[in-house]
Formats: structure tokens, C-alpha cells, sequence
């Protein structure tokens, strides 16, 4: 599959299991402090397996298009959401998997980790999806620290409308790619009527400006925006 394919296939395989959630008048918080009236939650999918394992199939070719099969030694998992998507991939790919932690426990330069790790390895972030890329960038500095060479993270779902995820991951010598983006979402939910137009221009109102619509229902703004990677 091209990757337009890929990500078409992704949106729909996402807006099939209802994954897409909407709720204006409750909004989500992410960890990241930005309050938002829709999220994807890619770990709903593990419950479906049809449409679970057509997706690790999708995100398979997808790292291997971009990557290469030489790439990467190791694939890495992220506490909690990750993990299960992380472990299908290794399996696939019949590569060591090991979970990192968003806070060490412990002492030492692997108190982040579970699993062995050897130091030197090269190693793929693999996670669910990401906002802004700050907890994915706590995840690769934990992976190095443990001695892991990390260049690369993936993701099912990536929202694409935060510009800090430029400076949370770009700046640390990461490239992150995915299978698919609210563009992607958005696309195929006109052409297929999968979300009512009314839910789809409020979407698109806030993908148009999500750090304002963050702002004004009581989540970060523009200046965690203009702020230094954490």
C-alpha cells in the first residue's frame, strides 16, 4: 500500500470501531495540560481483533517502508497505552520488546525500563498515538539513558496540529511518523458520513485553532505552546 492507502485504511478502520470521540461539553485533558473536545483513543481497538490485527499489519509495512528491515534491534513500549501495541509490533517483527516508564523506579540508568536492555542497541519507539510529543520525548531520553541509541518514533495515530511537537522531539534527533492524522480522519468521515456535519464543523473548528479552543475551556494556551520541551 502507498502511504495514503495506509492512512485511509487506518481513519477508517479508527471511525469503524468508534474510536473518534466527541465531547464539546466535557472536554479531554491530556497529560500534556491541553483540553480539547475530541480524542482518538487508538487502545479501545485492542478489543476488537479483526480490526486490531489489520491495523498492527498496516503499521507493520509502514515502519518497514520507512525504516528499512536493518533498522532497529529493538522495539520500546510506553507505560501504559503503548504497551500493547508496542509488544503485536515486536511480535510481528520478532524483535525484543521492552516497556519504558514515564518516571524512574528505582536508581540507575535503567530504572525507567522493564525488560533487558543492552546498551548500544537501536531501538523504535512504538506508541498509540501522540498530542504534542512531550511524553514521547520523556520516553526516548529515558531509552538513552539506559544506553539505547533512539532516532525514531512511531505511532498509530499522530494529531498533527501542535507545532511543539517540533520542538519536544525534533530538537531531541527524533522523527516521528505515523499511519494517520486528523487530516486523514476528517477526510475520510465527509466522504463516508461517518460523523454528522455538525460534529464535523465543530472538529474542524477546533483543529483550526486547538490551542485558543485549549485556552478558553480551561487547558494550556499559547504559552505552554511557546514553551521549552519538557
Amino acid at each position: 500500500m502507498t502511504d495514503s492507502q495506509l492512512a485511509e485504511t487506518t481513519a477508517q478502520i479508527l471511525l469503524d470501531t468508534d474510536c473518534v470521540l466527541f465531547r464539546p461539553q466535557e472536554p479531554f485533558f491530556f497529560s500534556s495540560g491541553w483540553a480539547s473536545p475530541v480524542f482518538v483513543d487508538v487502545k479501545r481497538l485492542i478489543s476488537y481483533p479483526l480490526a486490531r490485527n489489520t491495523l498492527i499489519e498496516l503499521a507493520v509495512q509502514k515502519i518497514l517502508a520507512t525504516l528499512g528491515y536493518q533498522a532497529f534491534d529493538v522495539i520500546a513500549g510506553g507505560e501504559v497505552a503503548g504497551i500493547p501495541f508496542a509488544a503485536m509490533v515486536a511480535d510481528r517483527l520478532n524483535l525484543p520488546l521492552v516497556v519504558v516508564r514515564r518516571q524512574a523506579k528505582g536508581y540507575g540508568p535503567k530504572a525507567q525500563l522493564e525488560g533487558h536492555l543492552e546498551p548500544g542497541k537501536r531501538v523504535l519507539m512504538v506508541e498509540d498515538l501522540t498530542t504534542d510529543g512531550r511524553t514521547k520525548g520523556v520516553f526516548c531520553d529515558g531509552l538513552r539513558r539506559a544506553g539505547a541509541h533512539v532516532s525514531d518514533a512511531f505511532v498509530i495515530f499522530k494529531y498533527g496540529i501542535f507545532d511543539v511537537v517540533v520542538r519536544n522531539l525534533d530538537a531531541r534527533g527524533v522523527t516521528l511518523f505515523s499511519l494517520a492524522t486528523w487530516d486523514d480522519v476528517i477526510r475520510v468521515a465527509h466522504r463516508r458520513g461517518a460523523l454528522d456535519g455538525e460534529t464535523l464543523k465543530k472538529i474542524e473548528g477546533y483543529i483550526a485553532d486547538p490551542i485558543a479552543w485549549s485556552e478558553a475551556h480551561g487547558g494550556a494556551g499559547p504559552a505552554a505552546a511557546a514553551g521549552s520541551a519538557t
